[in-house]
């Protein structure tokens, strides 16, 4: 039997993708402090998917005495300037929020603006939003792979380590590492999977900012409305999915 292994932080399909190949591949959220170990030299190359992640590590003291905001809003900085929607988001949270920056709601605009994927052209923007789900329905299937095989391999070495346990001349110490082993992998894949719904909830919430902003209905501002009412209802939907994997693999624990 193959047991899936975490990997290092690689850039994958989409831009916030943790997933690749079937395989558990950003970094192991069980333990924080050895993830910003790893994601540090990625990030530090230029890779704006592991900045983002250092940004959130630091914004949430993940594995750290505290937050961090002031190292958090830098990191974000290099991935937004790198063009990462994600972490345009999470810099004008930080803006609107006056954490680790100054409170400016025009930045914090500014920023959603960058981030939210909204566009004068229509067909641009179509494009982009079916690209986008495209994107994202591979992921969600990688995503559940990886959960079924995890669960399956779950449930044998659990059957394992009950009929070792029943033997006392057979050491039960082999299927328990297995078993535990397997736990921490599901656990971080749920916290992965919930992380990446925290992220589409963030865009949400900058979108629900931009549309309150557009003043009037002129052809231009109703246009972007009815575009942001598109991708709120399609990151929705995406947001329901991530949880509806994660409450799946929490099941299984």
């Amino acid at each position: 039997m193959t047991y899936l292994t975490p990997r290092r932080a690689v850039k994958a399909t989409q831009r916030d993708c943790a997933i690749r190949g079937g395989e558990y591949v950003l970094f192991d959220r069980s333990d924080y402090g050895s993830a910003l170990q790893a994601l540090l030299p990625k990030a530090r190359a230029g890779d704006a998917v592991a900045q983002t992640y250092v940004g959130e590590i630091y914004e949430k003291g993940l594995g750290l005495p505290g937050p961090d905001y002031a190292s958090a809003a830098e990191w974000y900085r290099k991935a937004a300037n790198n063009d990462h929607g994600p972490a345009q988001i999470s810099l004008g949270s930080l803006y609107e929020r006056g954490l680790g920056v100054p409170n400016d709601k025009s930045e914090a605009l500014n920023w959603y603006r960058r981030g939210s994927g909204l566009t004068q052209d229509k067909l641009i923007f179509e494009s982009a939003m079916k690209a986008e789900r495209a994107a994202f329905n591979r992921e969600l299937a990688l995503r559940n792979q990886v959960a079924a095989s995890l669960n399956q391999q779950l449930r044998q070495a659990r059957q394992r380590q009950a009929t070792e346990s029943s033997s006392p001349k057979a050491p039960a110490t082999a299927a328990a590492a297995s078993t535990k082993e397997l736990e921490r992998l599901i656990e971080s894949q749920r916290r992965d999977a919930e992380r990446a719904a925290a992220v589409k909830d963030e865009q949400i919430k900058a979108l629900d900012k931009l549309t309150e902003e557009v003043p009037g209905q002129s052809g231009d501002s109703s246009g972007k409305a009815a575009q942001a009412g598109k991708l709120k209802l399609s990151l929705r939907q995406q947001r329901d999915e991530l949880l509806d994997t994660s409450r799946r693999l929490a099941a299984s624990k």
